[in-house]
C-alpha cells in the first residue's frame, strides 16, 4: 500500500502544472487620473466609469440624467404656463390692477376675495374675505405689504359664478406650486446622480490602479487528456 501511494504521489507531481493569472482589471488605472475621472462625471454622470474603462454603468446613468434634464426643464416652463395663465385670469375674473406675477402677490389674491370691499356682498359678509378688513383687525397697515392702487375683487361668495371663478384660480395656483416642487426634486436628483457617479469612479479607480497587488495562491487537483497532477494558481 505504501508502494502504491508513492507511486500516486510521484506520478501527480511529474504531471503537475503551475499556472499564473494576471487580473487585467488590477492595476489597468494605474496611469489615469482621479481627478479627471472625478470631473467628468461631474459633468455629465458615466463619463468618470466611461474614462477608467468601466462600461455596464455608463448608459443607466446617463439615460437617467437625460430624464432627469428633461423633468426640470419641462416642470420649470408648465409652471411658468401656469403663474401666467393664474395672473392673466385674475384680471379678467377679478379685475386684479397690478401686472405682475408676483407669486406673493398672487397668493394673496387667492387668499381673499377682495381688497377695500366686496361688491355684491350680502349684509353680514365675512370680514376675513376682505384684505383690508383683515389687515385692520390684525393690527396692520393696509398698505404696508401691497401698494393702494392694487386692487381686486372676485365678487361675493353668494354667488356661484364668483366662487367658481376664485376657485378655478386657486386650481392654476396649486398647480404652479406642484410643478415647482417637480422642478426642485429634478434638481436635487441631478446633482445625486453626479454624487452618486463620483464615488462609484473612485470606487473603480481604487480597485483598478493600486501599484500594490494581491497574491491568492490555490492548489487543486487537475486532470488532463494525459494524466493528471496538481494545479498551483498563483493570481495577481
Amino acid at each position: 500500500m505504501r508502494i502504491l501511494l508513492a507511486l500516486m504521489l510521484a506520478a501527480s507531481t511529474a504531471f503537475s502544472q503551475v499556472v499564473i493569472s494576471v487580473d487585467e482589471n488590477v492595476g489597468k488605472n494605474r496611469d489615469k487620473s482621479l481627478w479627471l475621472a472625478l470631473g467628468a462625471s461631474a459633468v455629465l454622470p458615466g463619463m468618470g466609469e466611461l474614462y477608467l474603462g468601466e462600461k455596464s454603468l455608463v448608459r443607466p446613468f446617463v439615460w437617467t440624467d437625460a430624464a432627469l434634464w428633461l423633468a426640470a426643464f419641462s416642470s420649470y416652463f408648465i409652471g411658468d404656463r401656469y403663474i401666467t395663465s393664474a395672473h392673466n385670469y385674475a384680471v379678467s375674473k377679478a379685475g386684479l390692477t397690478n401686472g405682475s406675477r408676483d407669486i406673493s402677490l398672487l397668493n394673496t389674491v387667492g387668499s381673499y376675495r377682495s381688497r377695500s370691499g366686496v361688491a355684491g356682498q350680502n349684509s353680514s359678509p365675512d370680514m376675513d374675505e376682505d384684505y383690508n378688513q383683515a389687515m385692520i383687525r390684525a393690527g396692520k397697515d393696509v398698505n404696508a405689504d401691497l401698494d393702494e392702487s392694487v386692487q381686486w375683487d372676485w365678487g361675493s361668495s353668494d354667488n356661484p359664478e364668483s366662487t367658481e371663478n376664485i376657485e378655478e384660480f386657486k386650481s392654476r395656483m396649486r398647480h404652479f406650486r406642484v410643478s415647482r416642487i417637480v422642478f426642485q426634486v429634478s434638481v436635487g436628483a441631478l446633482v445625486i446622480n453626479r454624487v452618486v457617479s463620483m464615488l462609484d469612479a473612485m470606487r473603480i479607480y481604487r480597485a483598478t490602479s493600486s501599484k500594490a497587488f494581491s497574491q491568492r495562491m490555490n492548489v487543486v487537483p487537475e486532470f488532463f487528456d494525459d494524466g493528471g497532477g496538481l494545479l498551483l494558481n498563483v493570481k495577481f
